[in-house]
């Protein structure tokens, strides 16, 4: 047992269970993928260094980590979100003093792994993995071009206005005619001209004219013959 114990921590497998006794199934062995944290798990030139070499790839369930360090220069330590933020490793999940060190990712979700090895956390020496299920899709690889949507069909032409019906034409006002003095007009008479509406007005006002000259010349004589008889009386 002790020598089975030597050997998983000589070549760094301490994810603490196999596939069969347990743990989430991996990956098939063909598409298993070993990743090497880095060219060295060192102190890294800059502080966003493996945050980069960690977002620059994919991890599936089934695939490995390597860390790349020489015995009793450097550790690795998996810790808890917490403890990676604040470059602590009080309740550590795993520990991989002997390297080179590989590590299975078991199951989907985060990893954080931080060096516990003098300060080398606080200088960068820290990284975070996030592991897919088996059916996830690299998002590295070119995702098939949808096909082309349908061009929309061009706008049918309205249909155009129908003009407004027109109006009929308003007759114009029929000529006045001239008072007729009380006589209705003829039906069926011919329209009269104006030369014969001058003639009835003169007519008219002639026969005015004899009816009251005849007139005071009768109420004159019965006067004289009154006013005579009065006399003679």
């Amino acid at each position: 047992m002790a020598l089975a114990f030597w050997w998983v921590q000589f070549f760094g497998l301490t994810s603490g269970c196999s596939p069969p006794a347990g743990c989430p199934s991996p990956c098939s062995s063909t598409s298993v993928r070993f990743y090497q944290v880095g060219s060295v798990w060192s102190i890294p030139p800059s502080p966003t260094y493996y945050a980069n070499w960690s977002s620059s790839n994919f991890f599936r369930t089934g695939d490995f980590l390597s860390f790349n360090f020489k015995t009793g220069e450097n550790d690795v330590i998996q810790v808890s979100r917490h403890e990676y933020e604040s470059c602590t490793s009080c309740n550590p999940f795993n520990v991989m003093n002997f390297g080179p060190a590989n590590f299975q990712l078991t199951e989907e979700g985060v990893f954080y792994f931080i060096s516990n090895f003098s300060n080398y956390c606080a200088l960068g020496l820290k990284v975070s993995v996030k592991v897919h299920g088996c059916s996830s899709i690299d998002g590295s690889q070119s995702a098939p071009s949808p096909s082309p949507s349908p061009r929309p069909a061009p706008p049918s032409s309205s249909p155009s206005r129908p003009s407004p019906p027109r109006k009929p034409p308003v007759p114009n006002p029929a000529p006045s005619t001239s008072p007729n003095y009380g006589y209705p007009p003829e039906v069926g008479a011919p329209a009269s001209t104006d030369h014969d509406k001058s003639m009835a007005t003169l007519m008219e006002r002639g026969r005015w004219f004899g009816v009251g000259f005849f007139e005071i010349i009768f109420r004159l004589a019965f006067e004289i013959c009154l006013v005579g008889f009065v006399i003679l009386g």
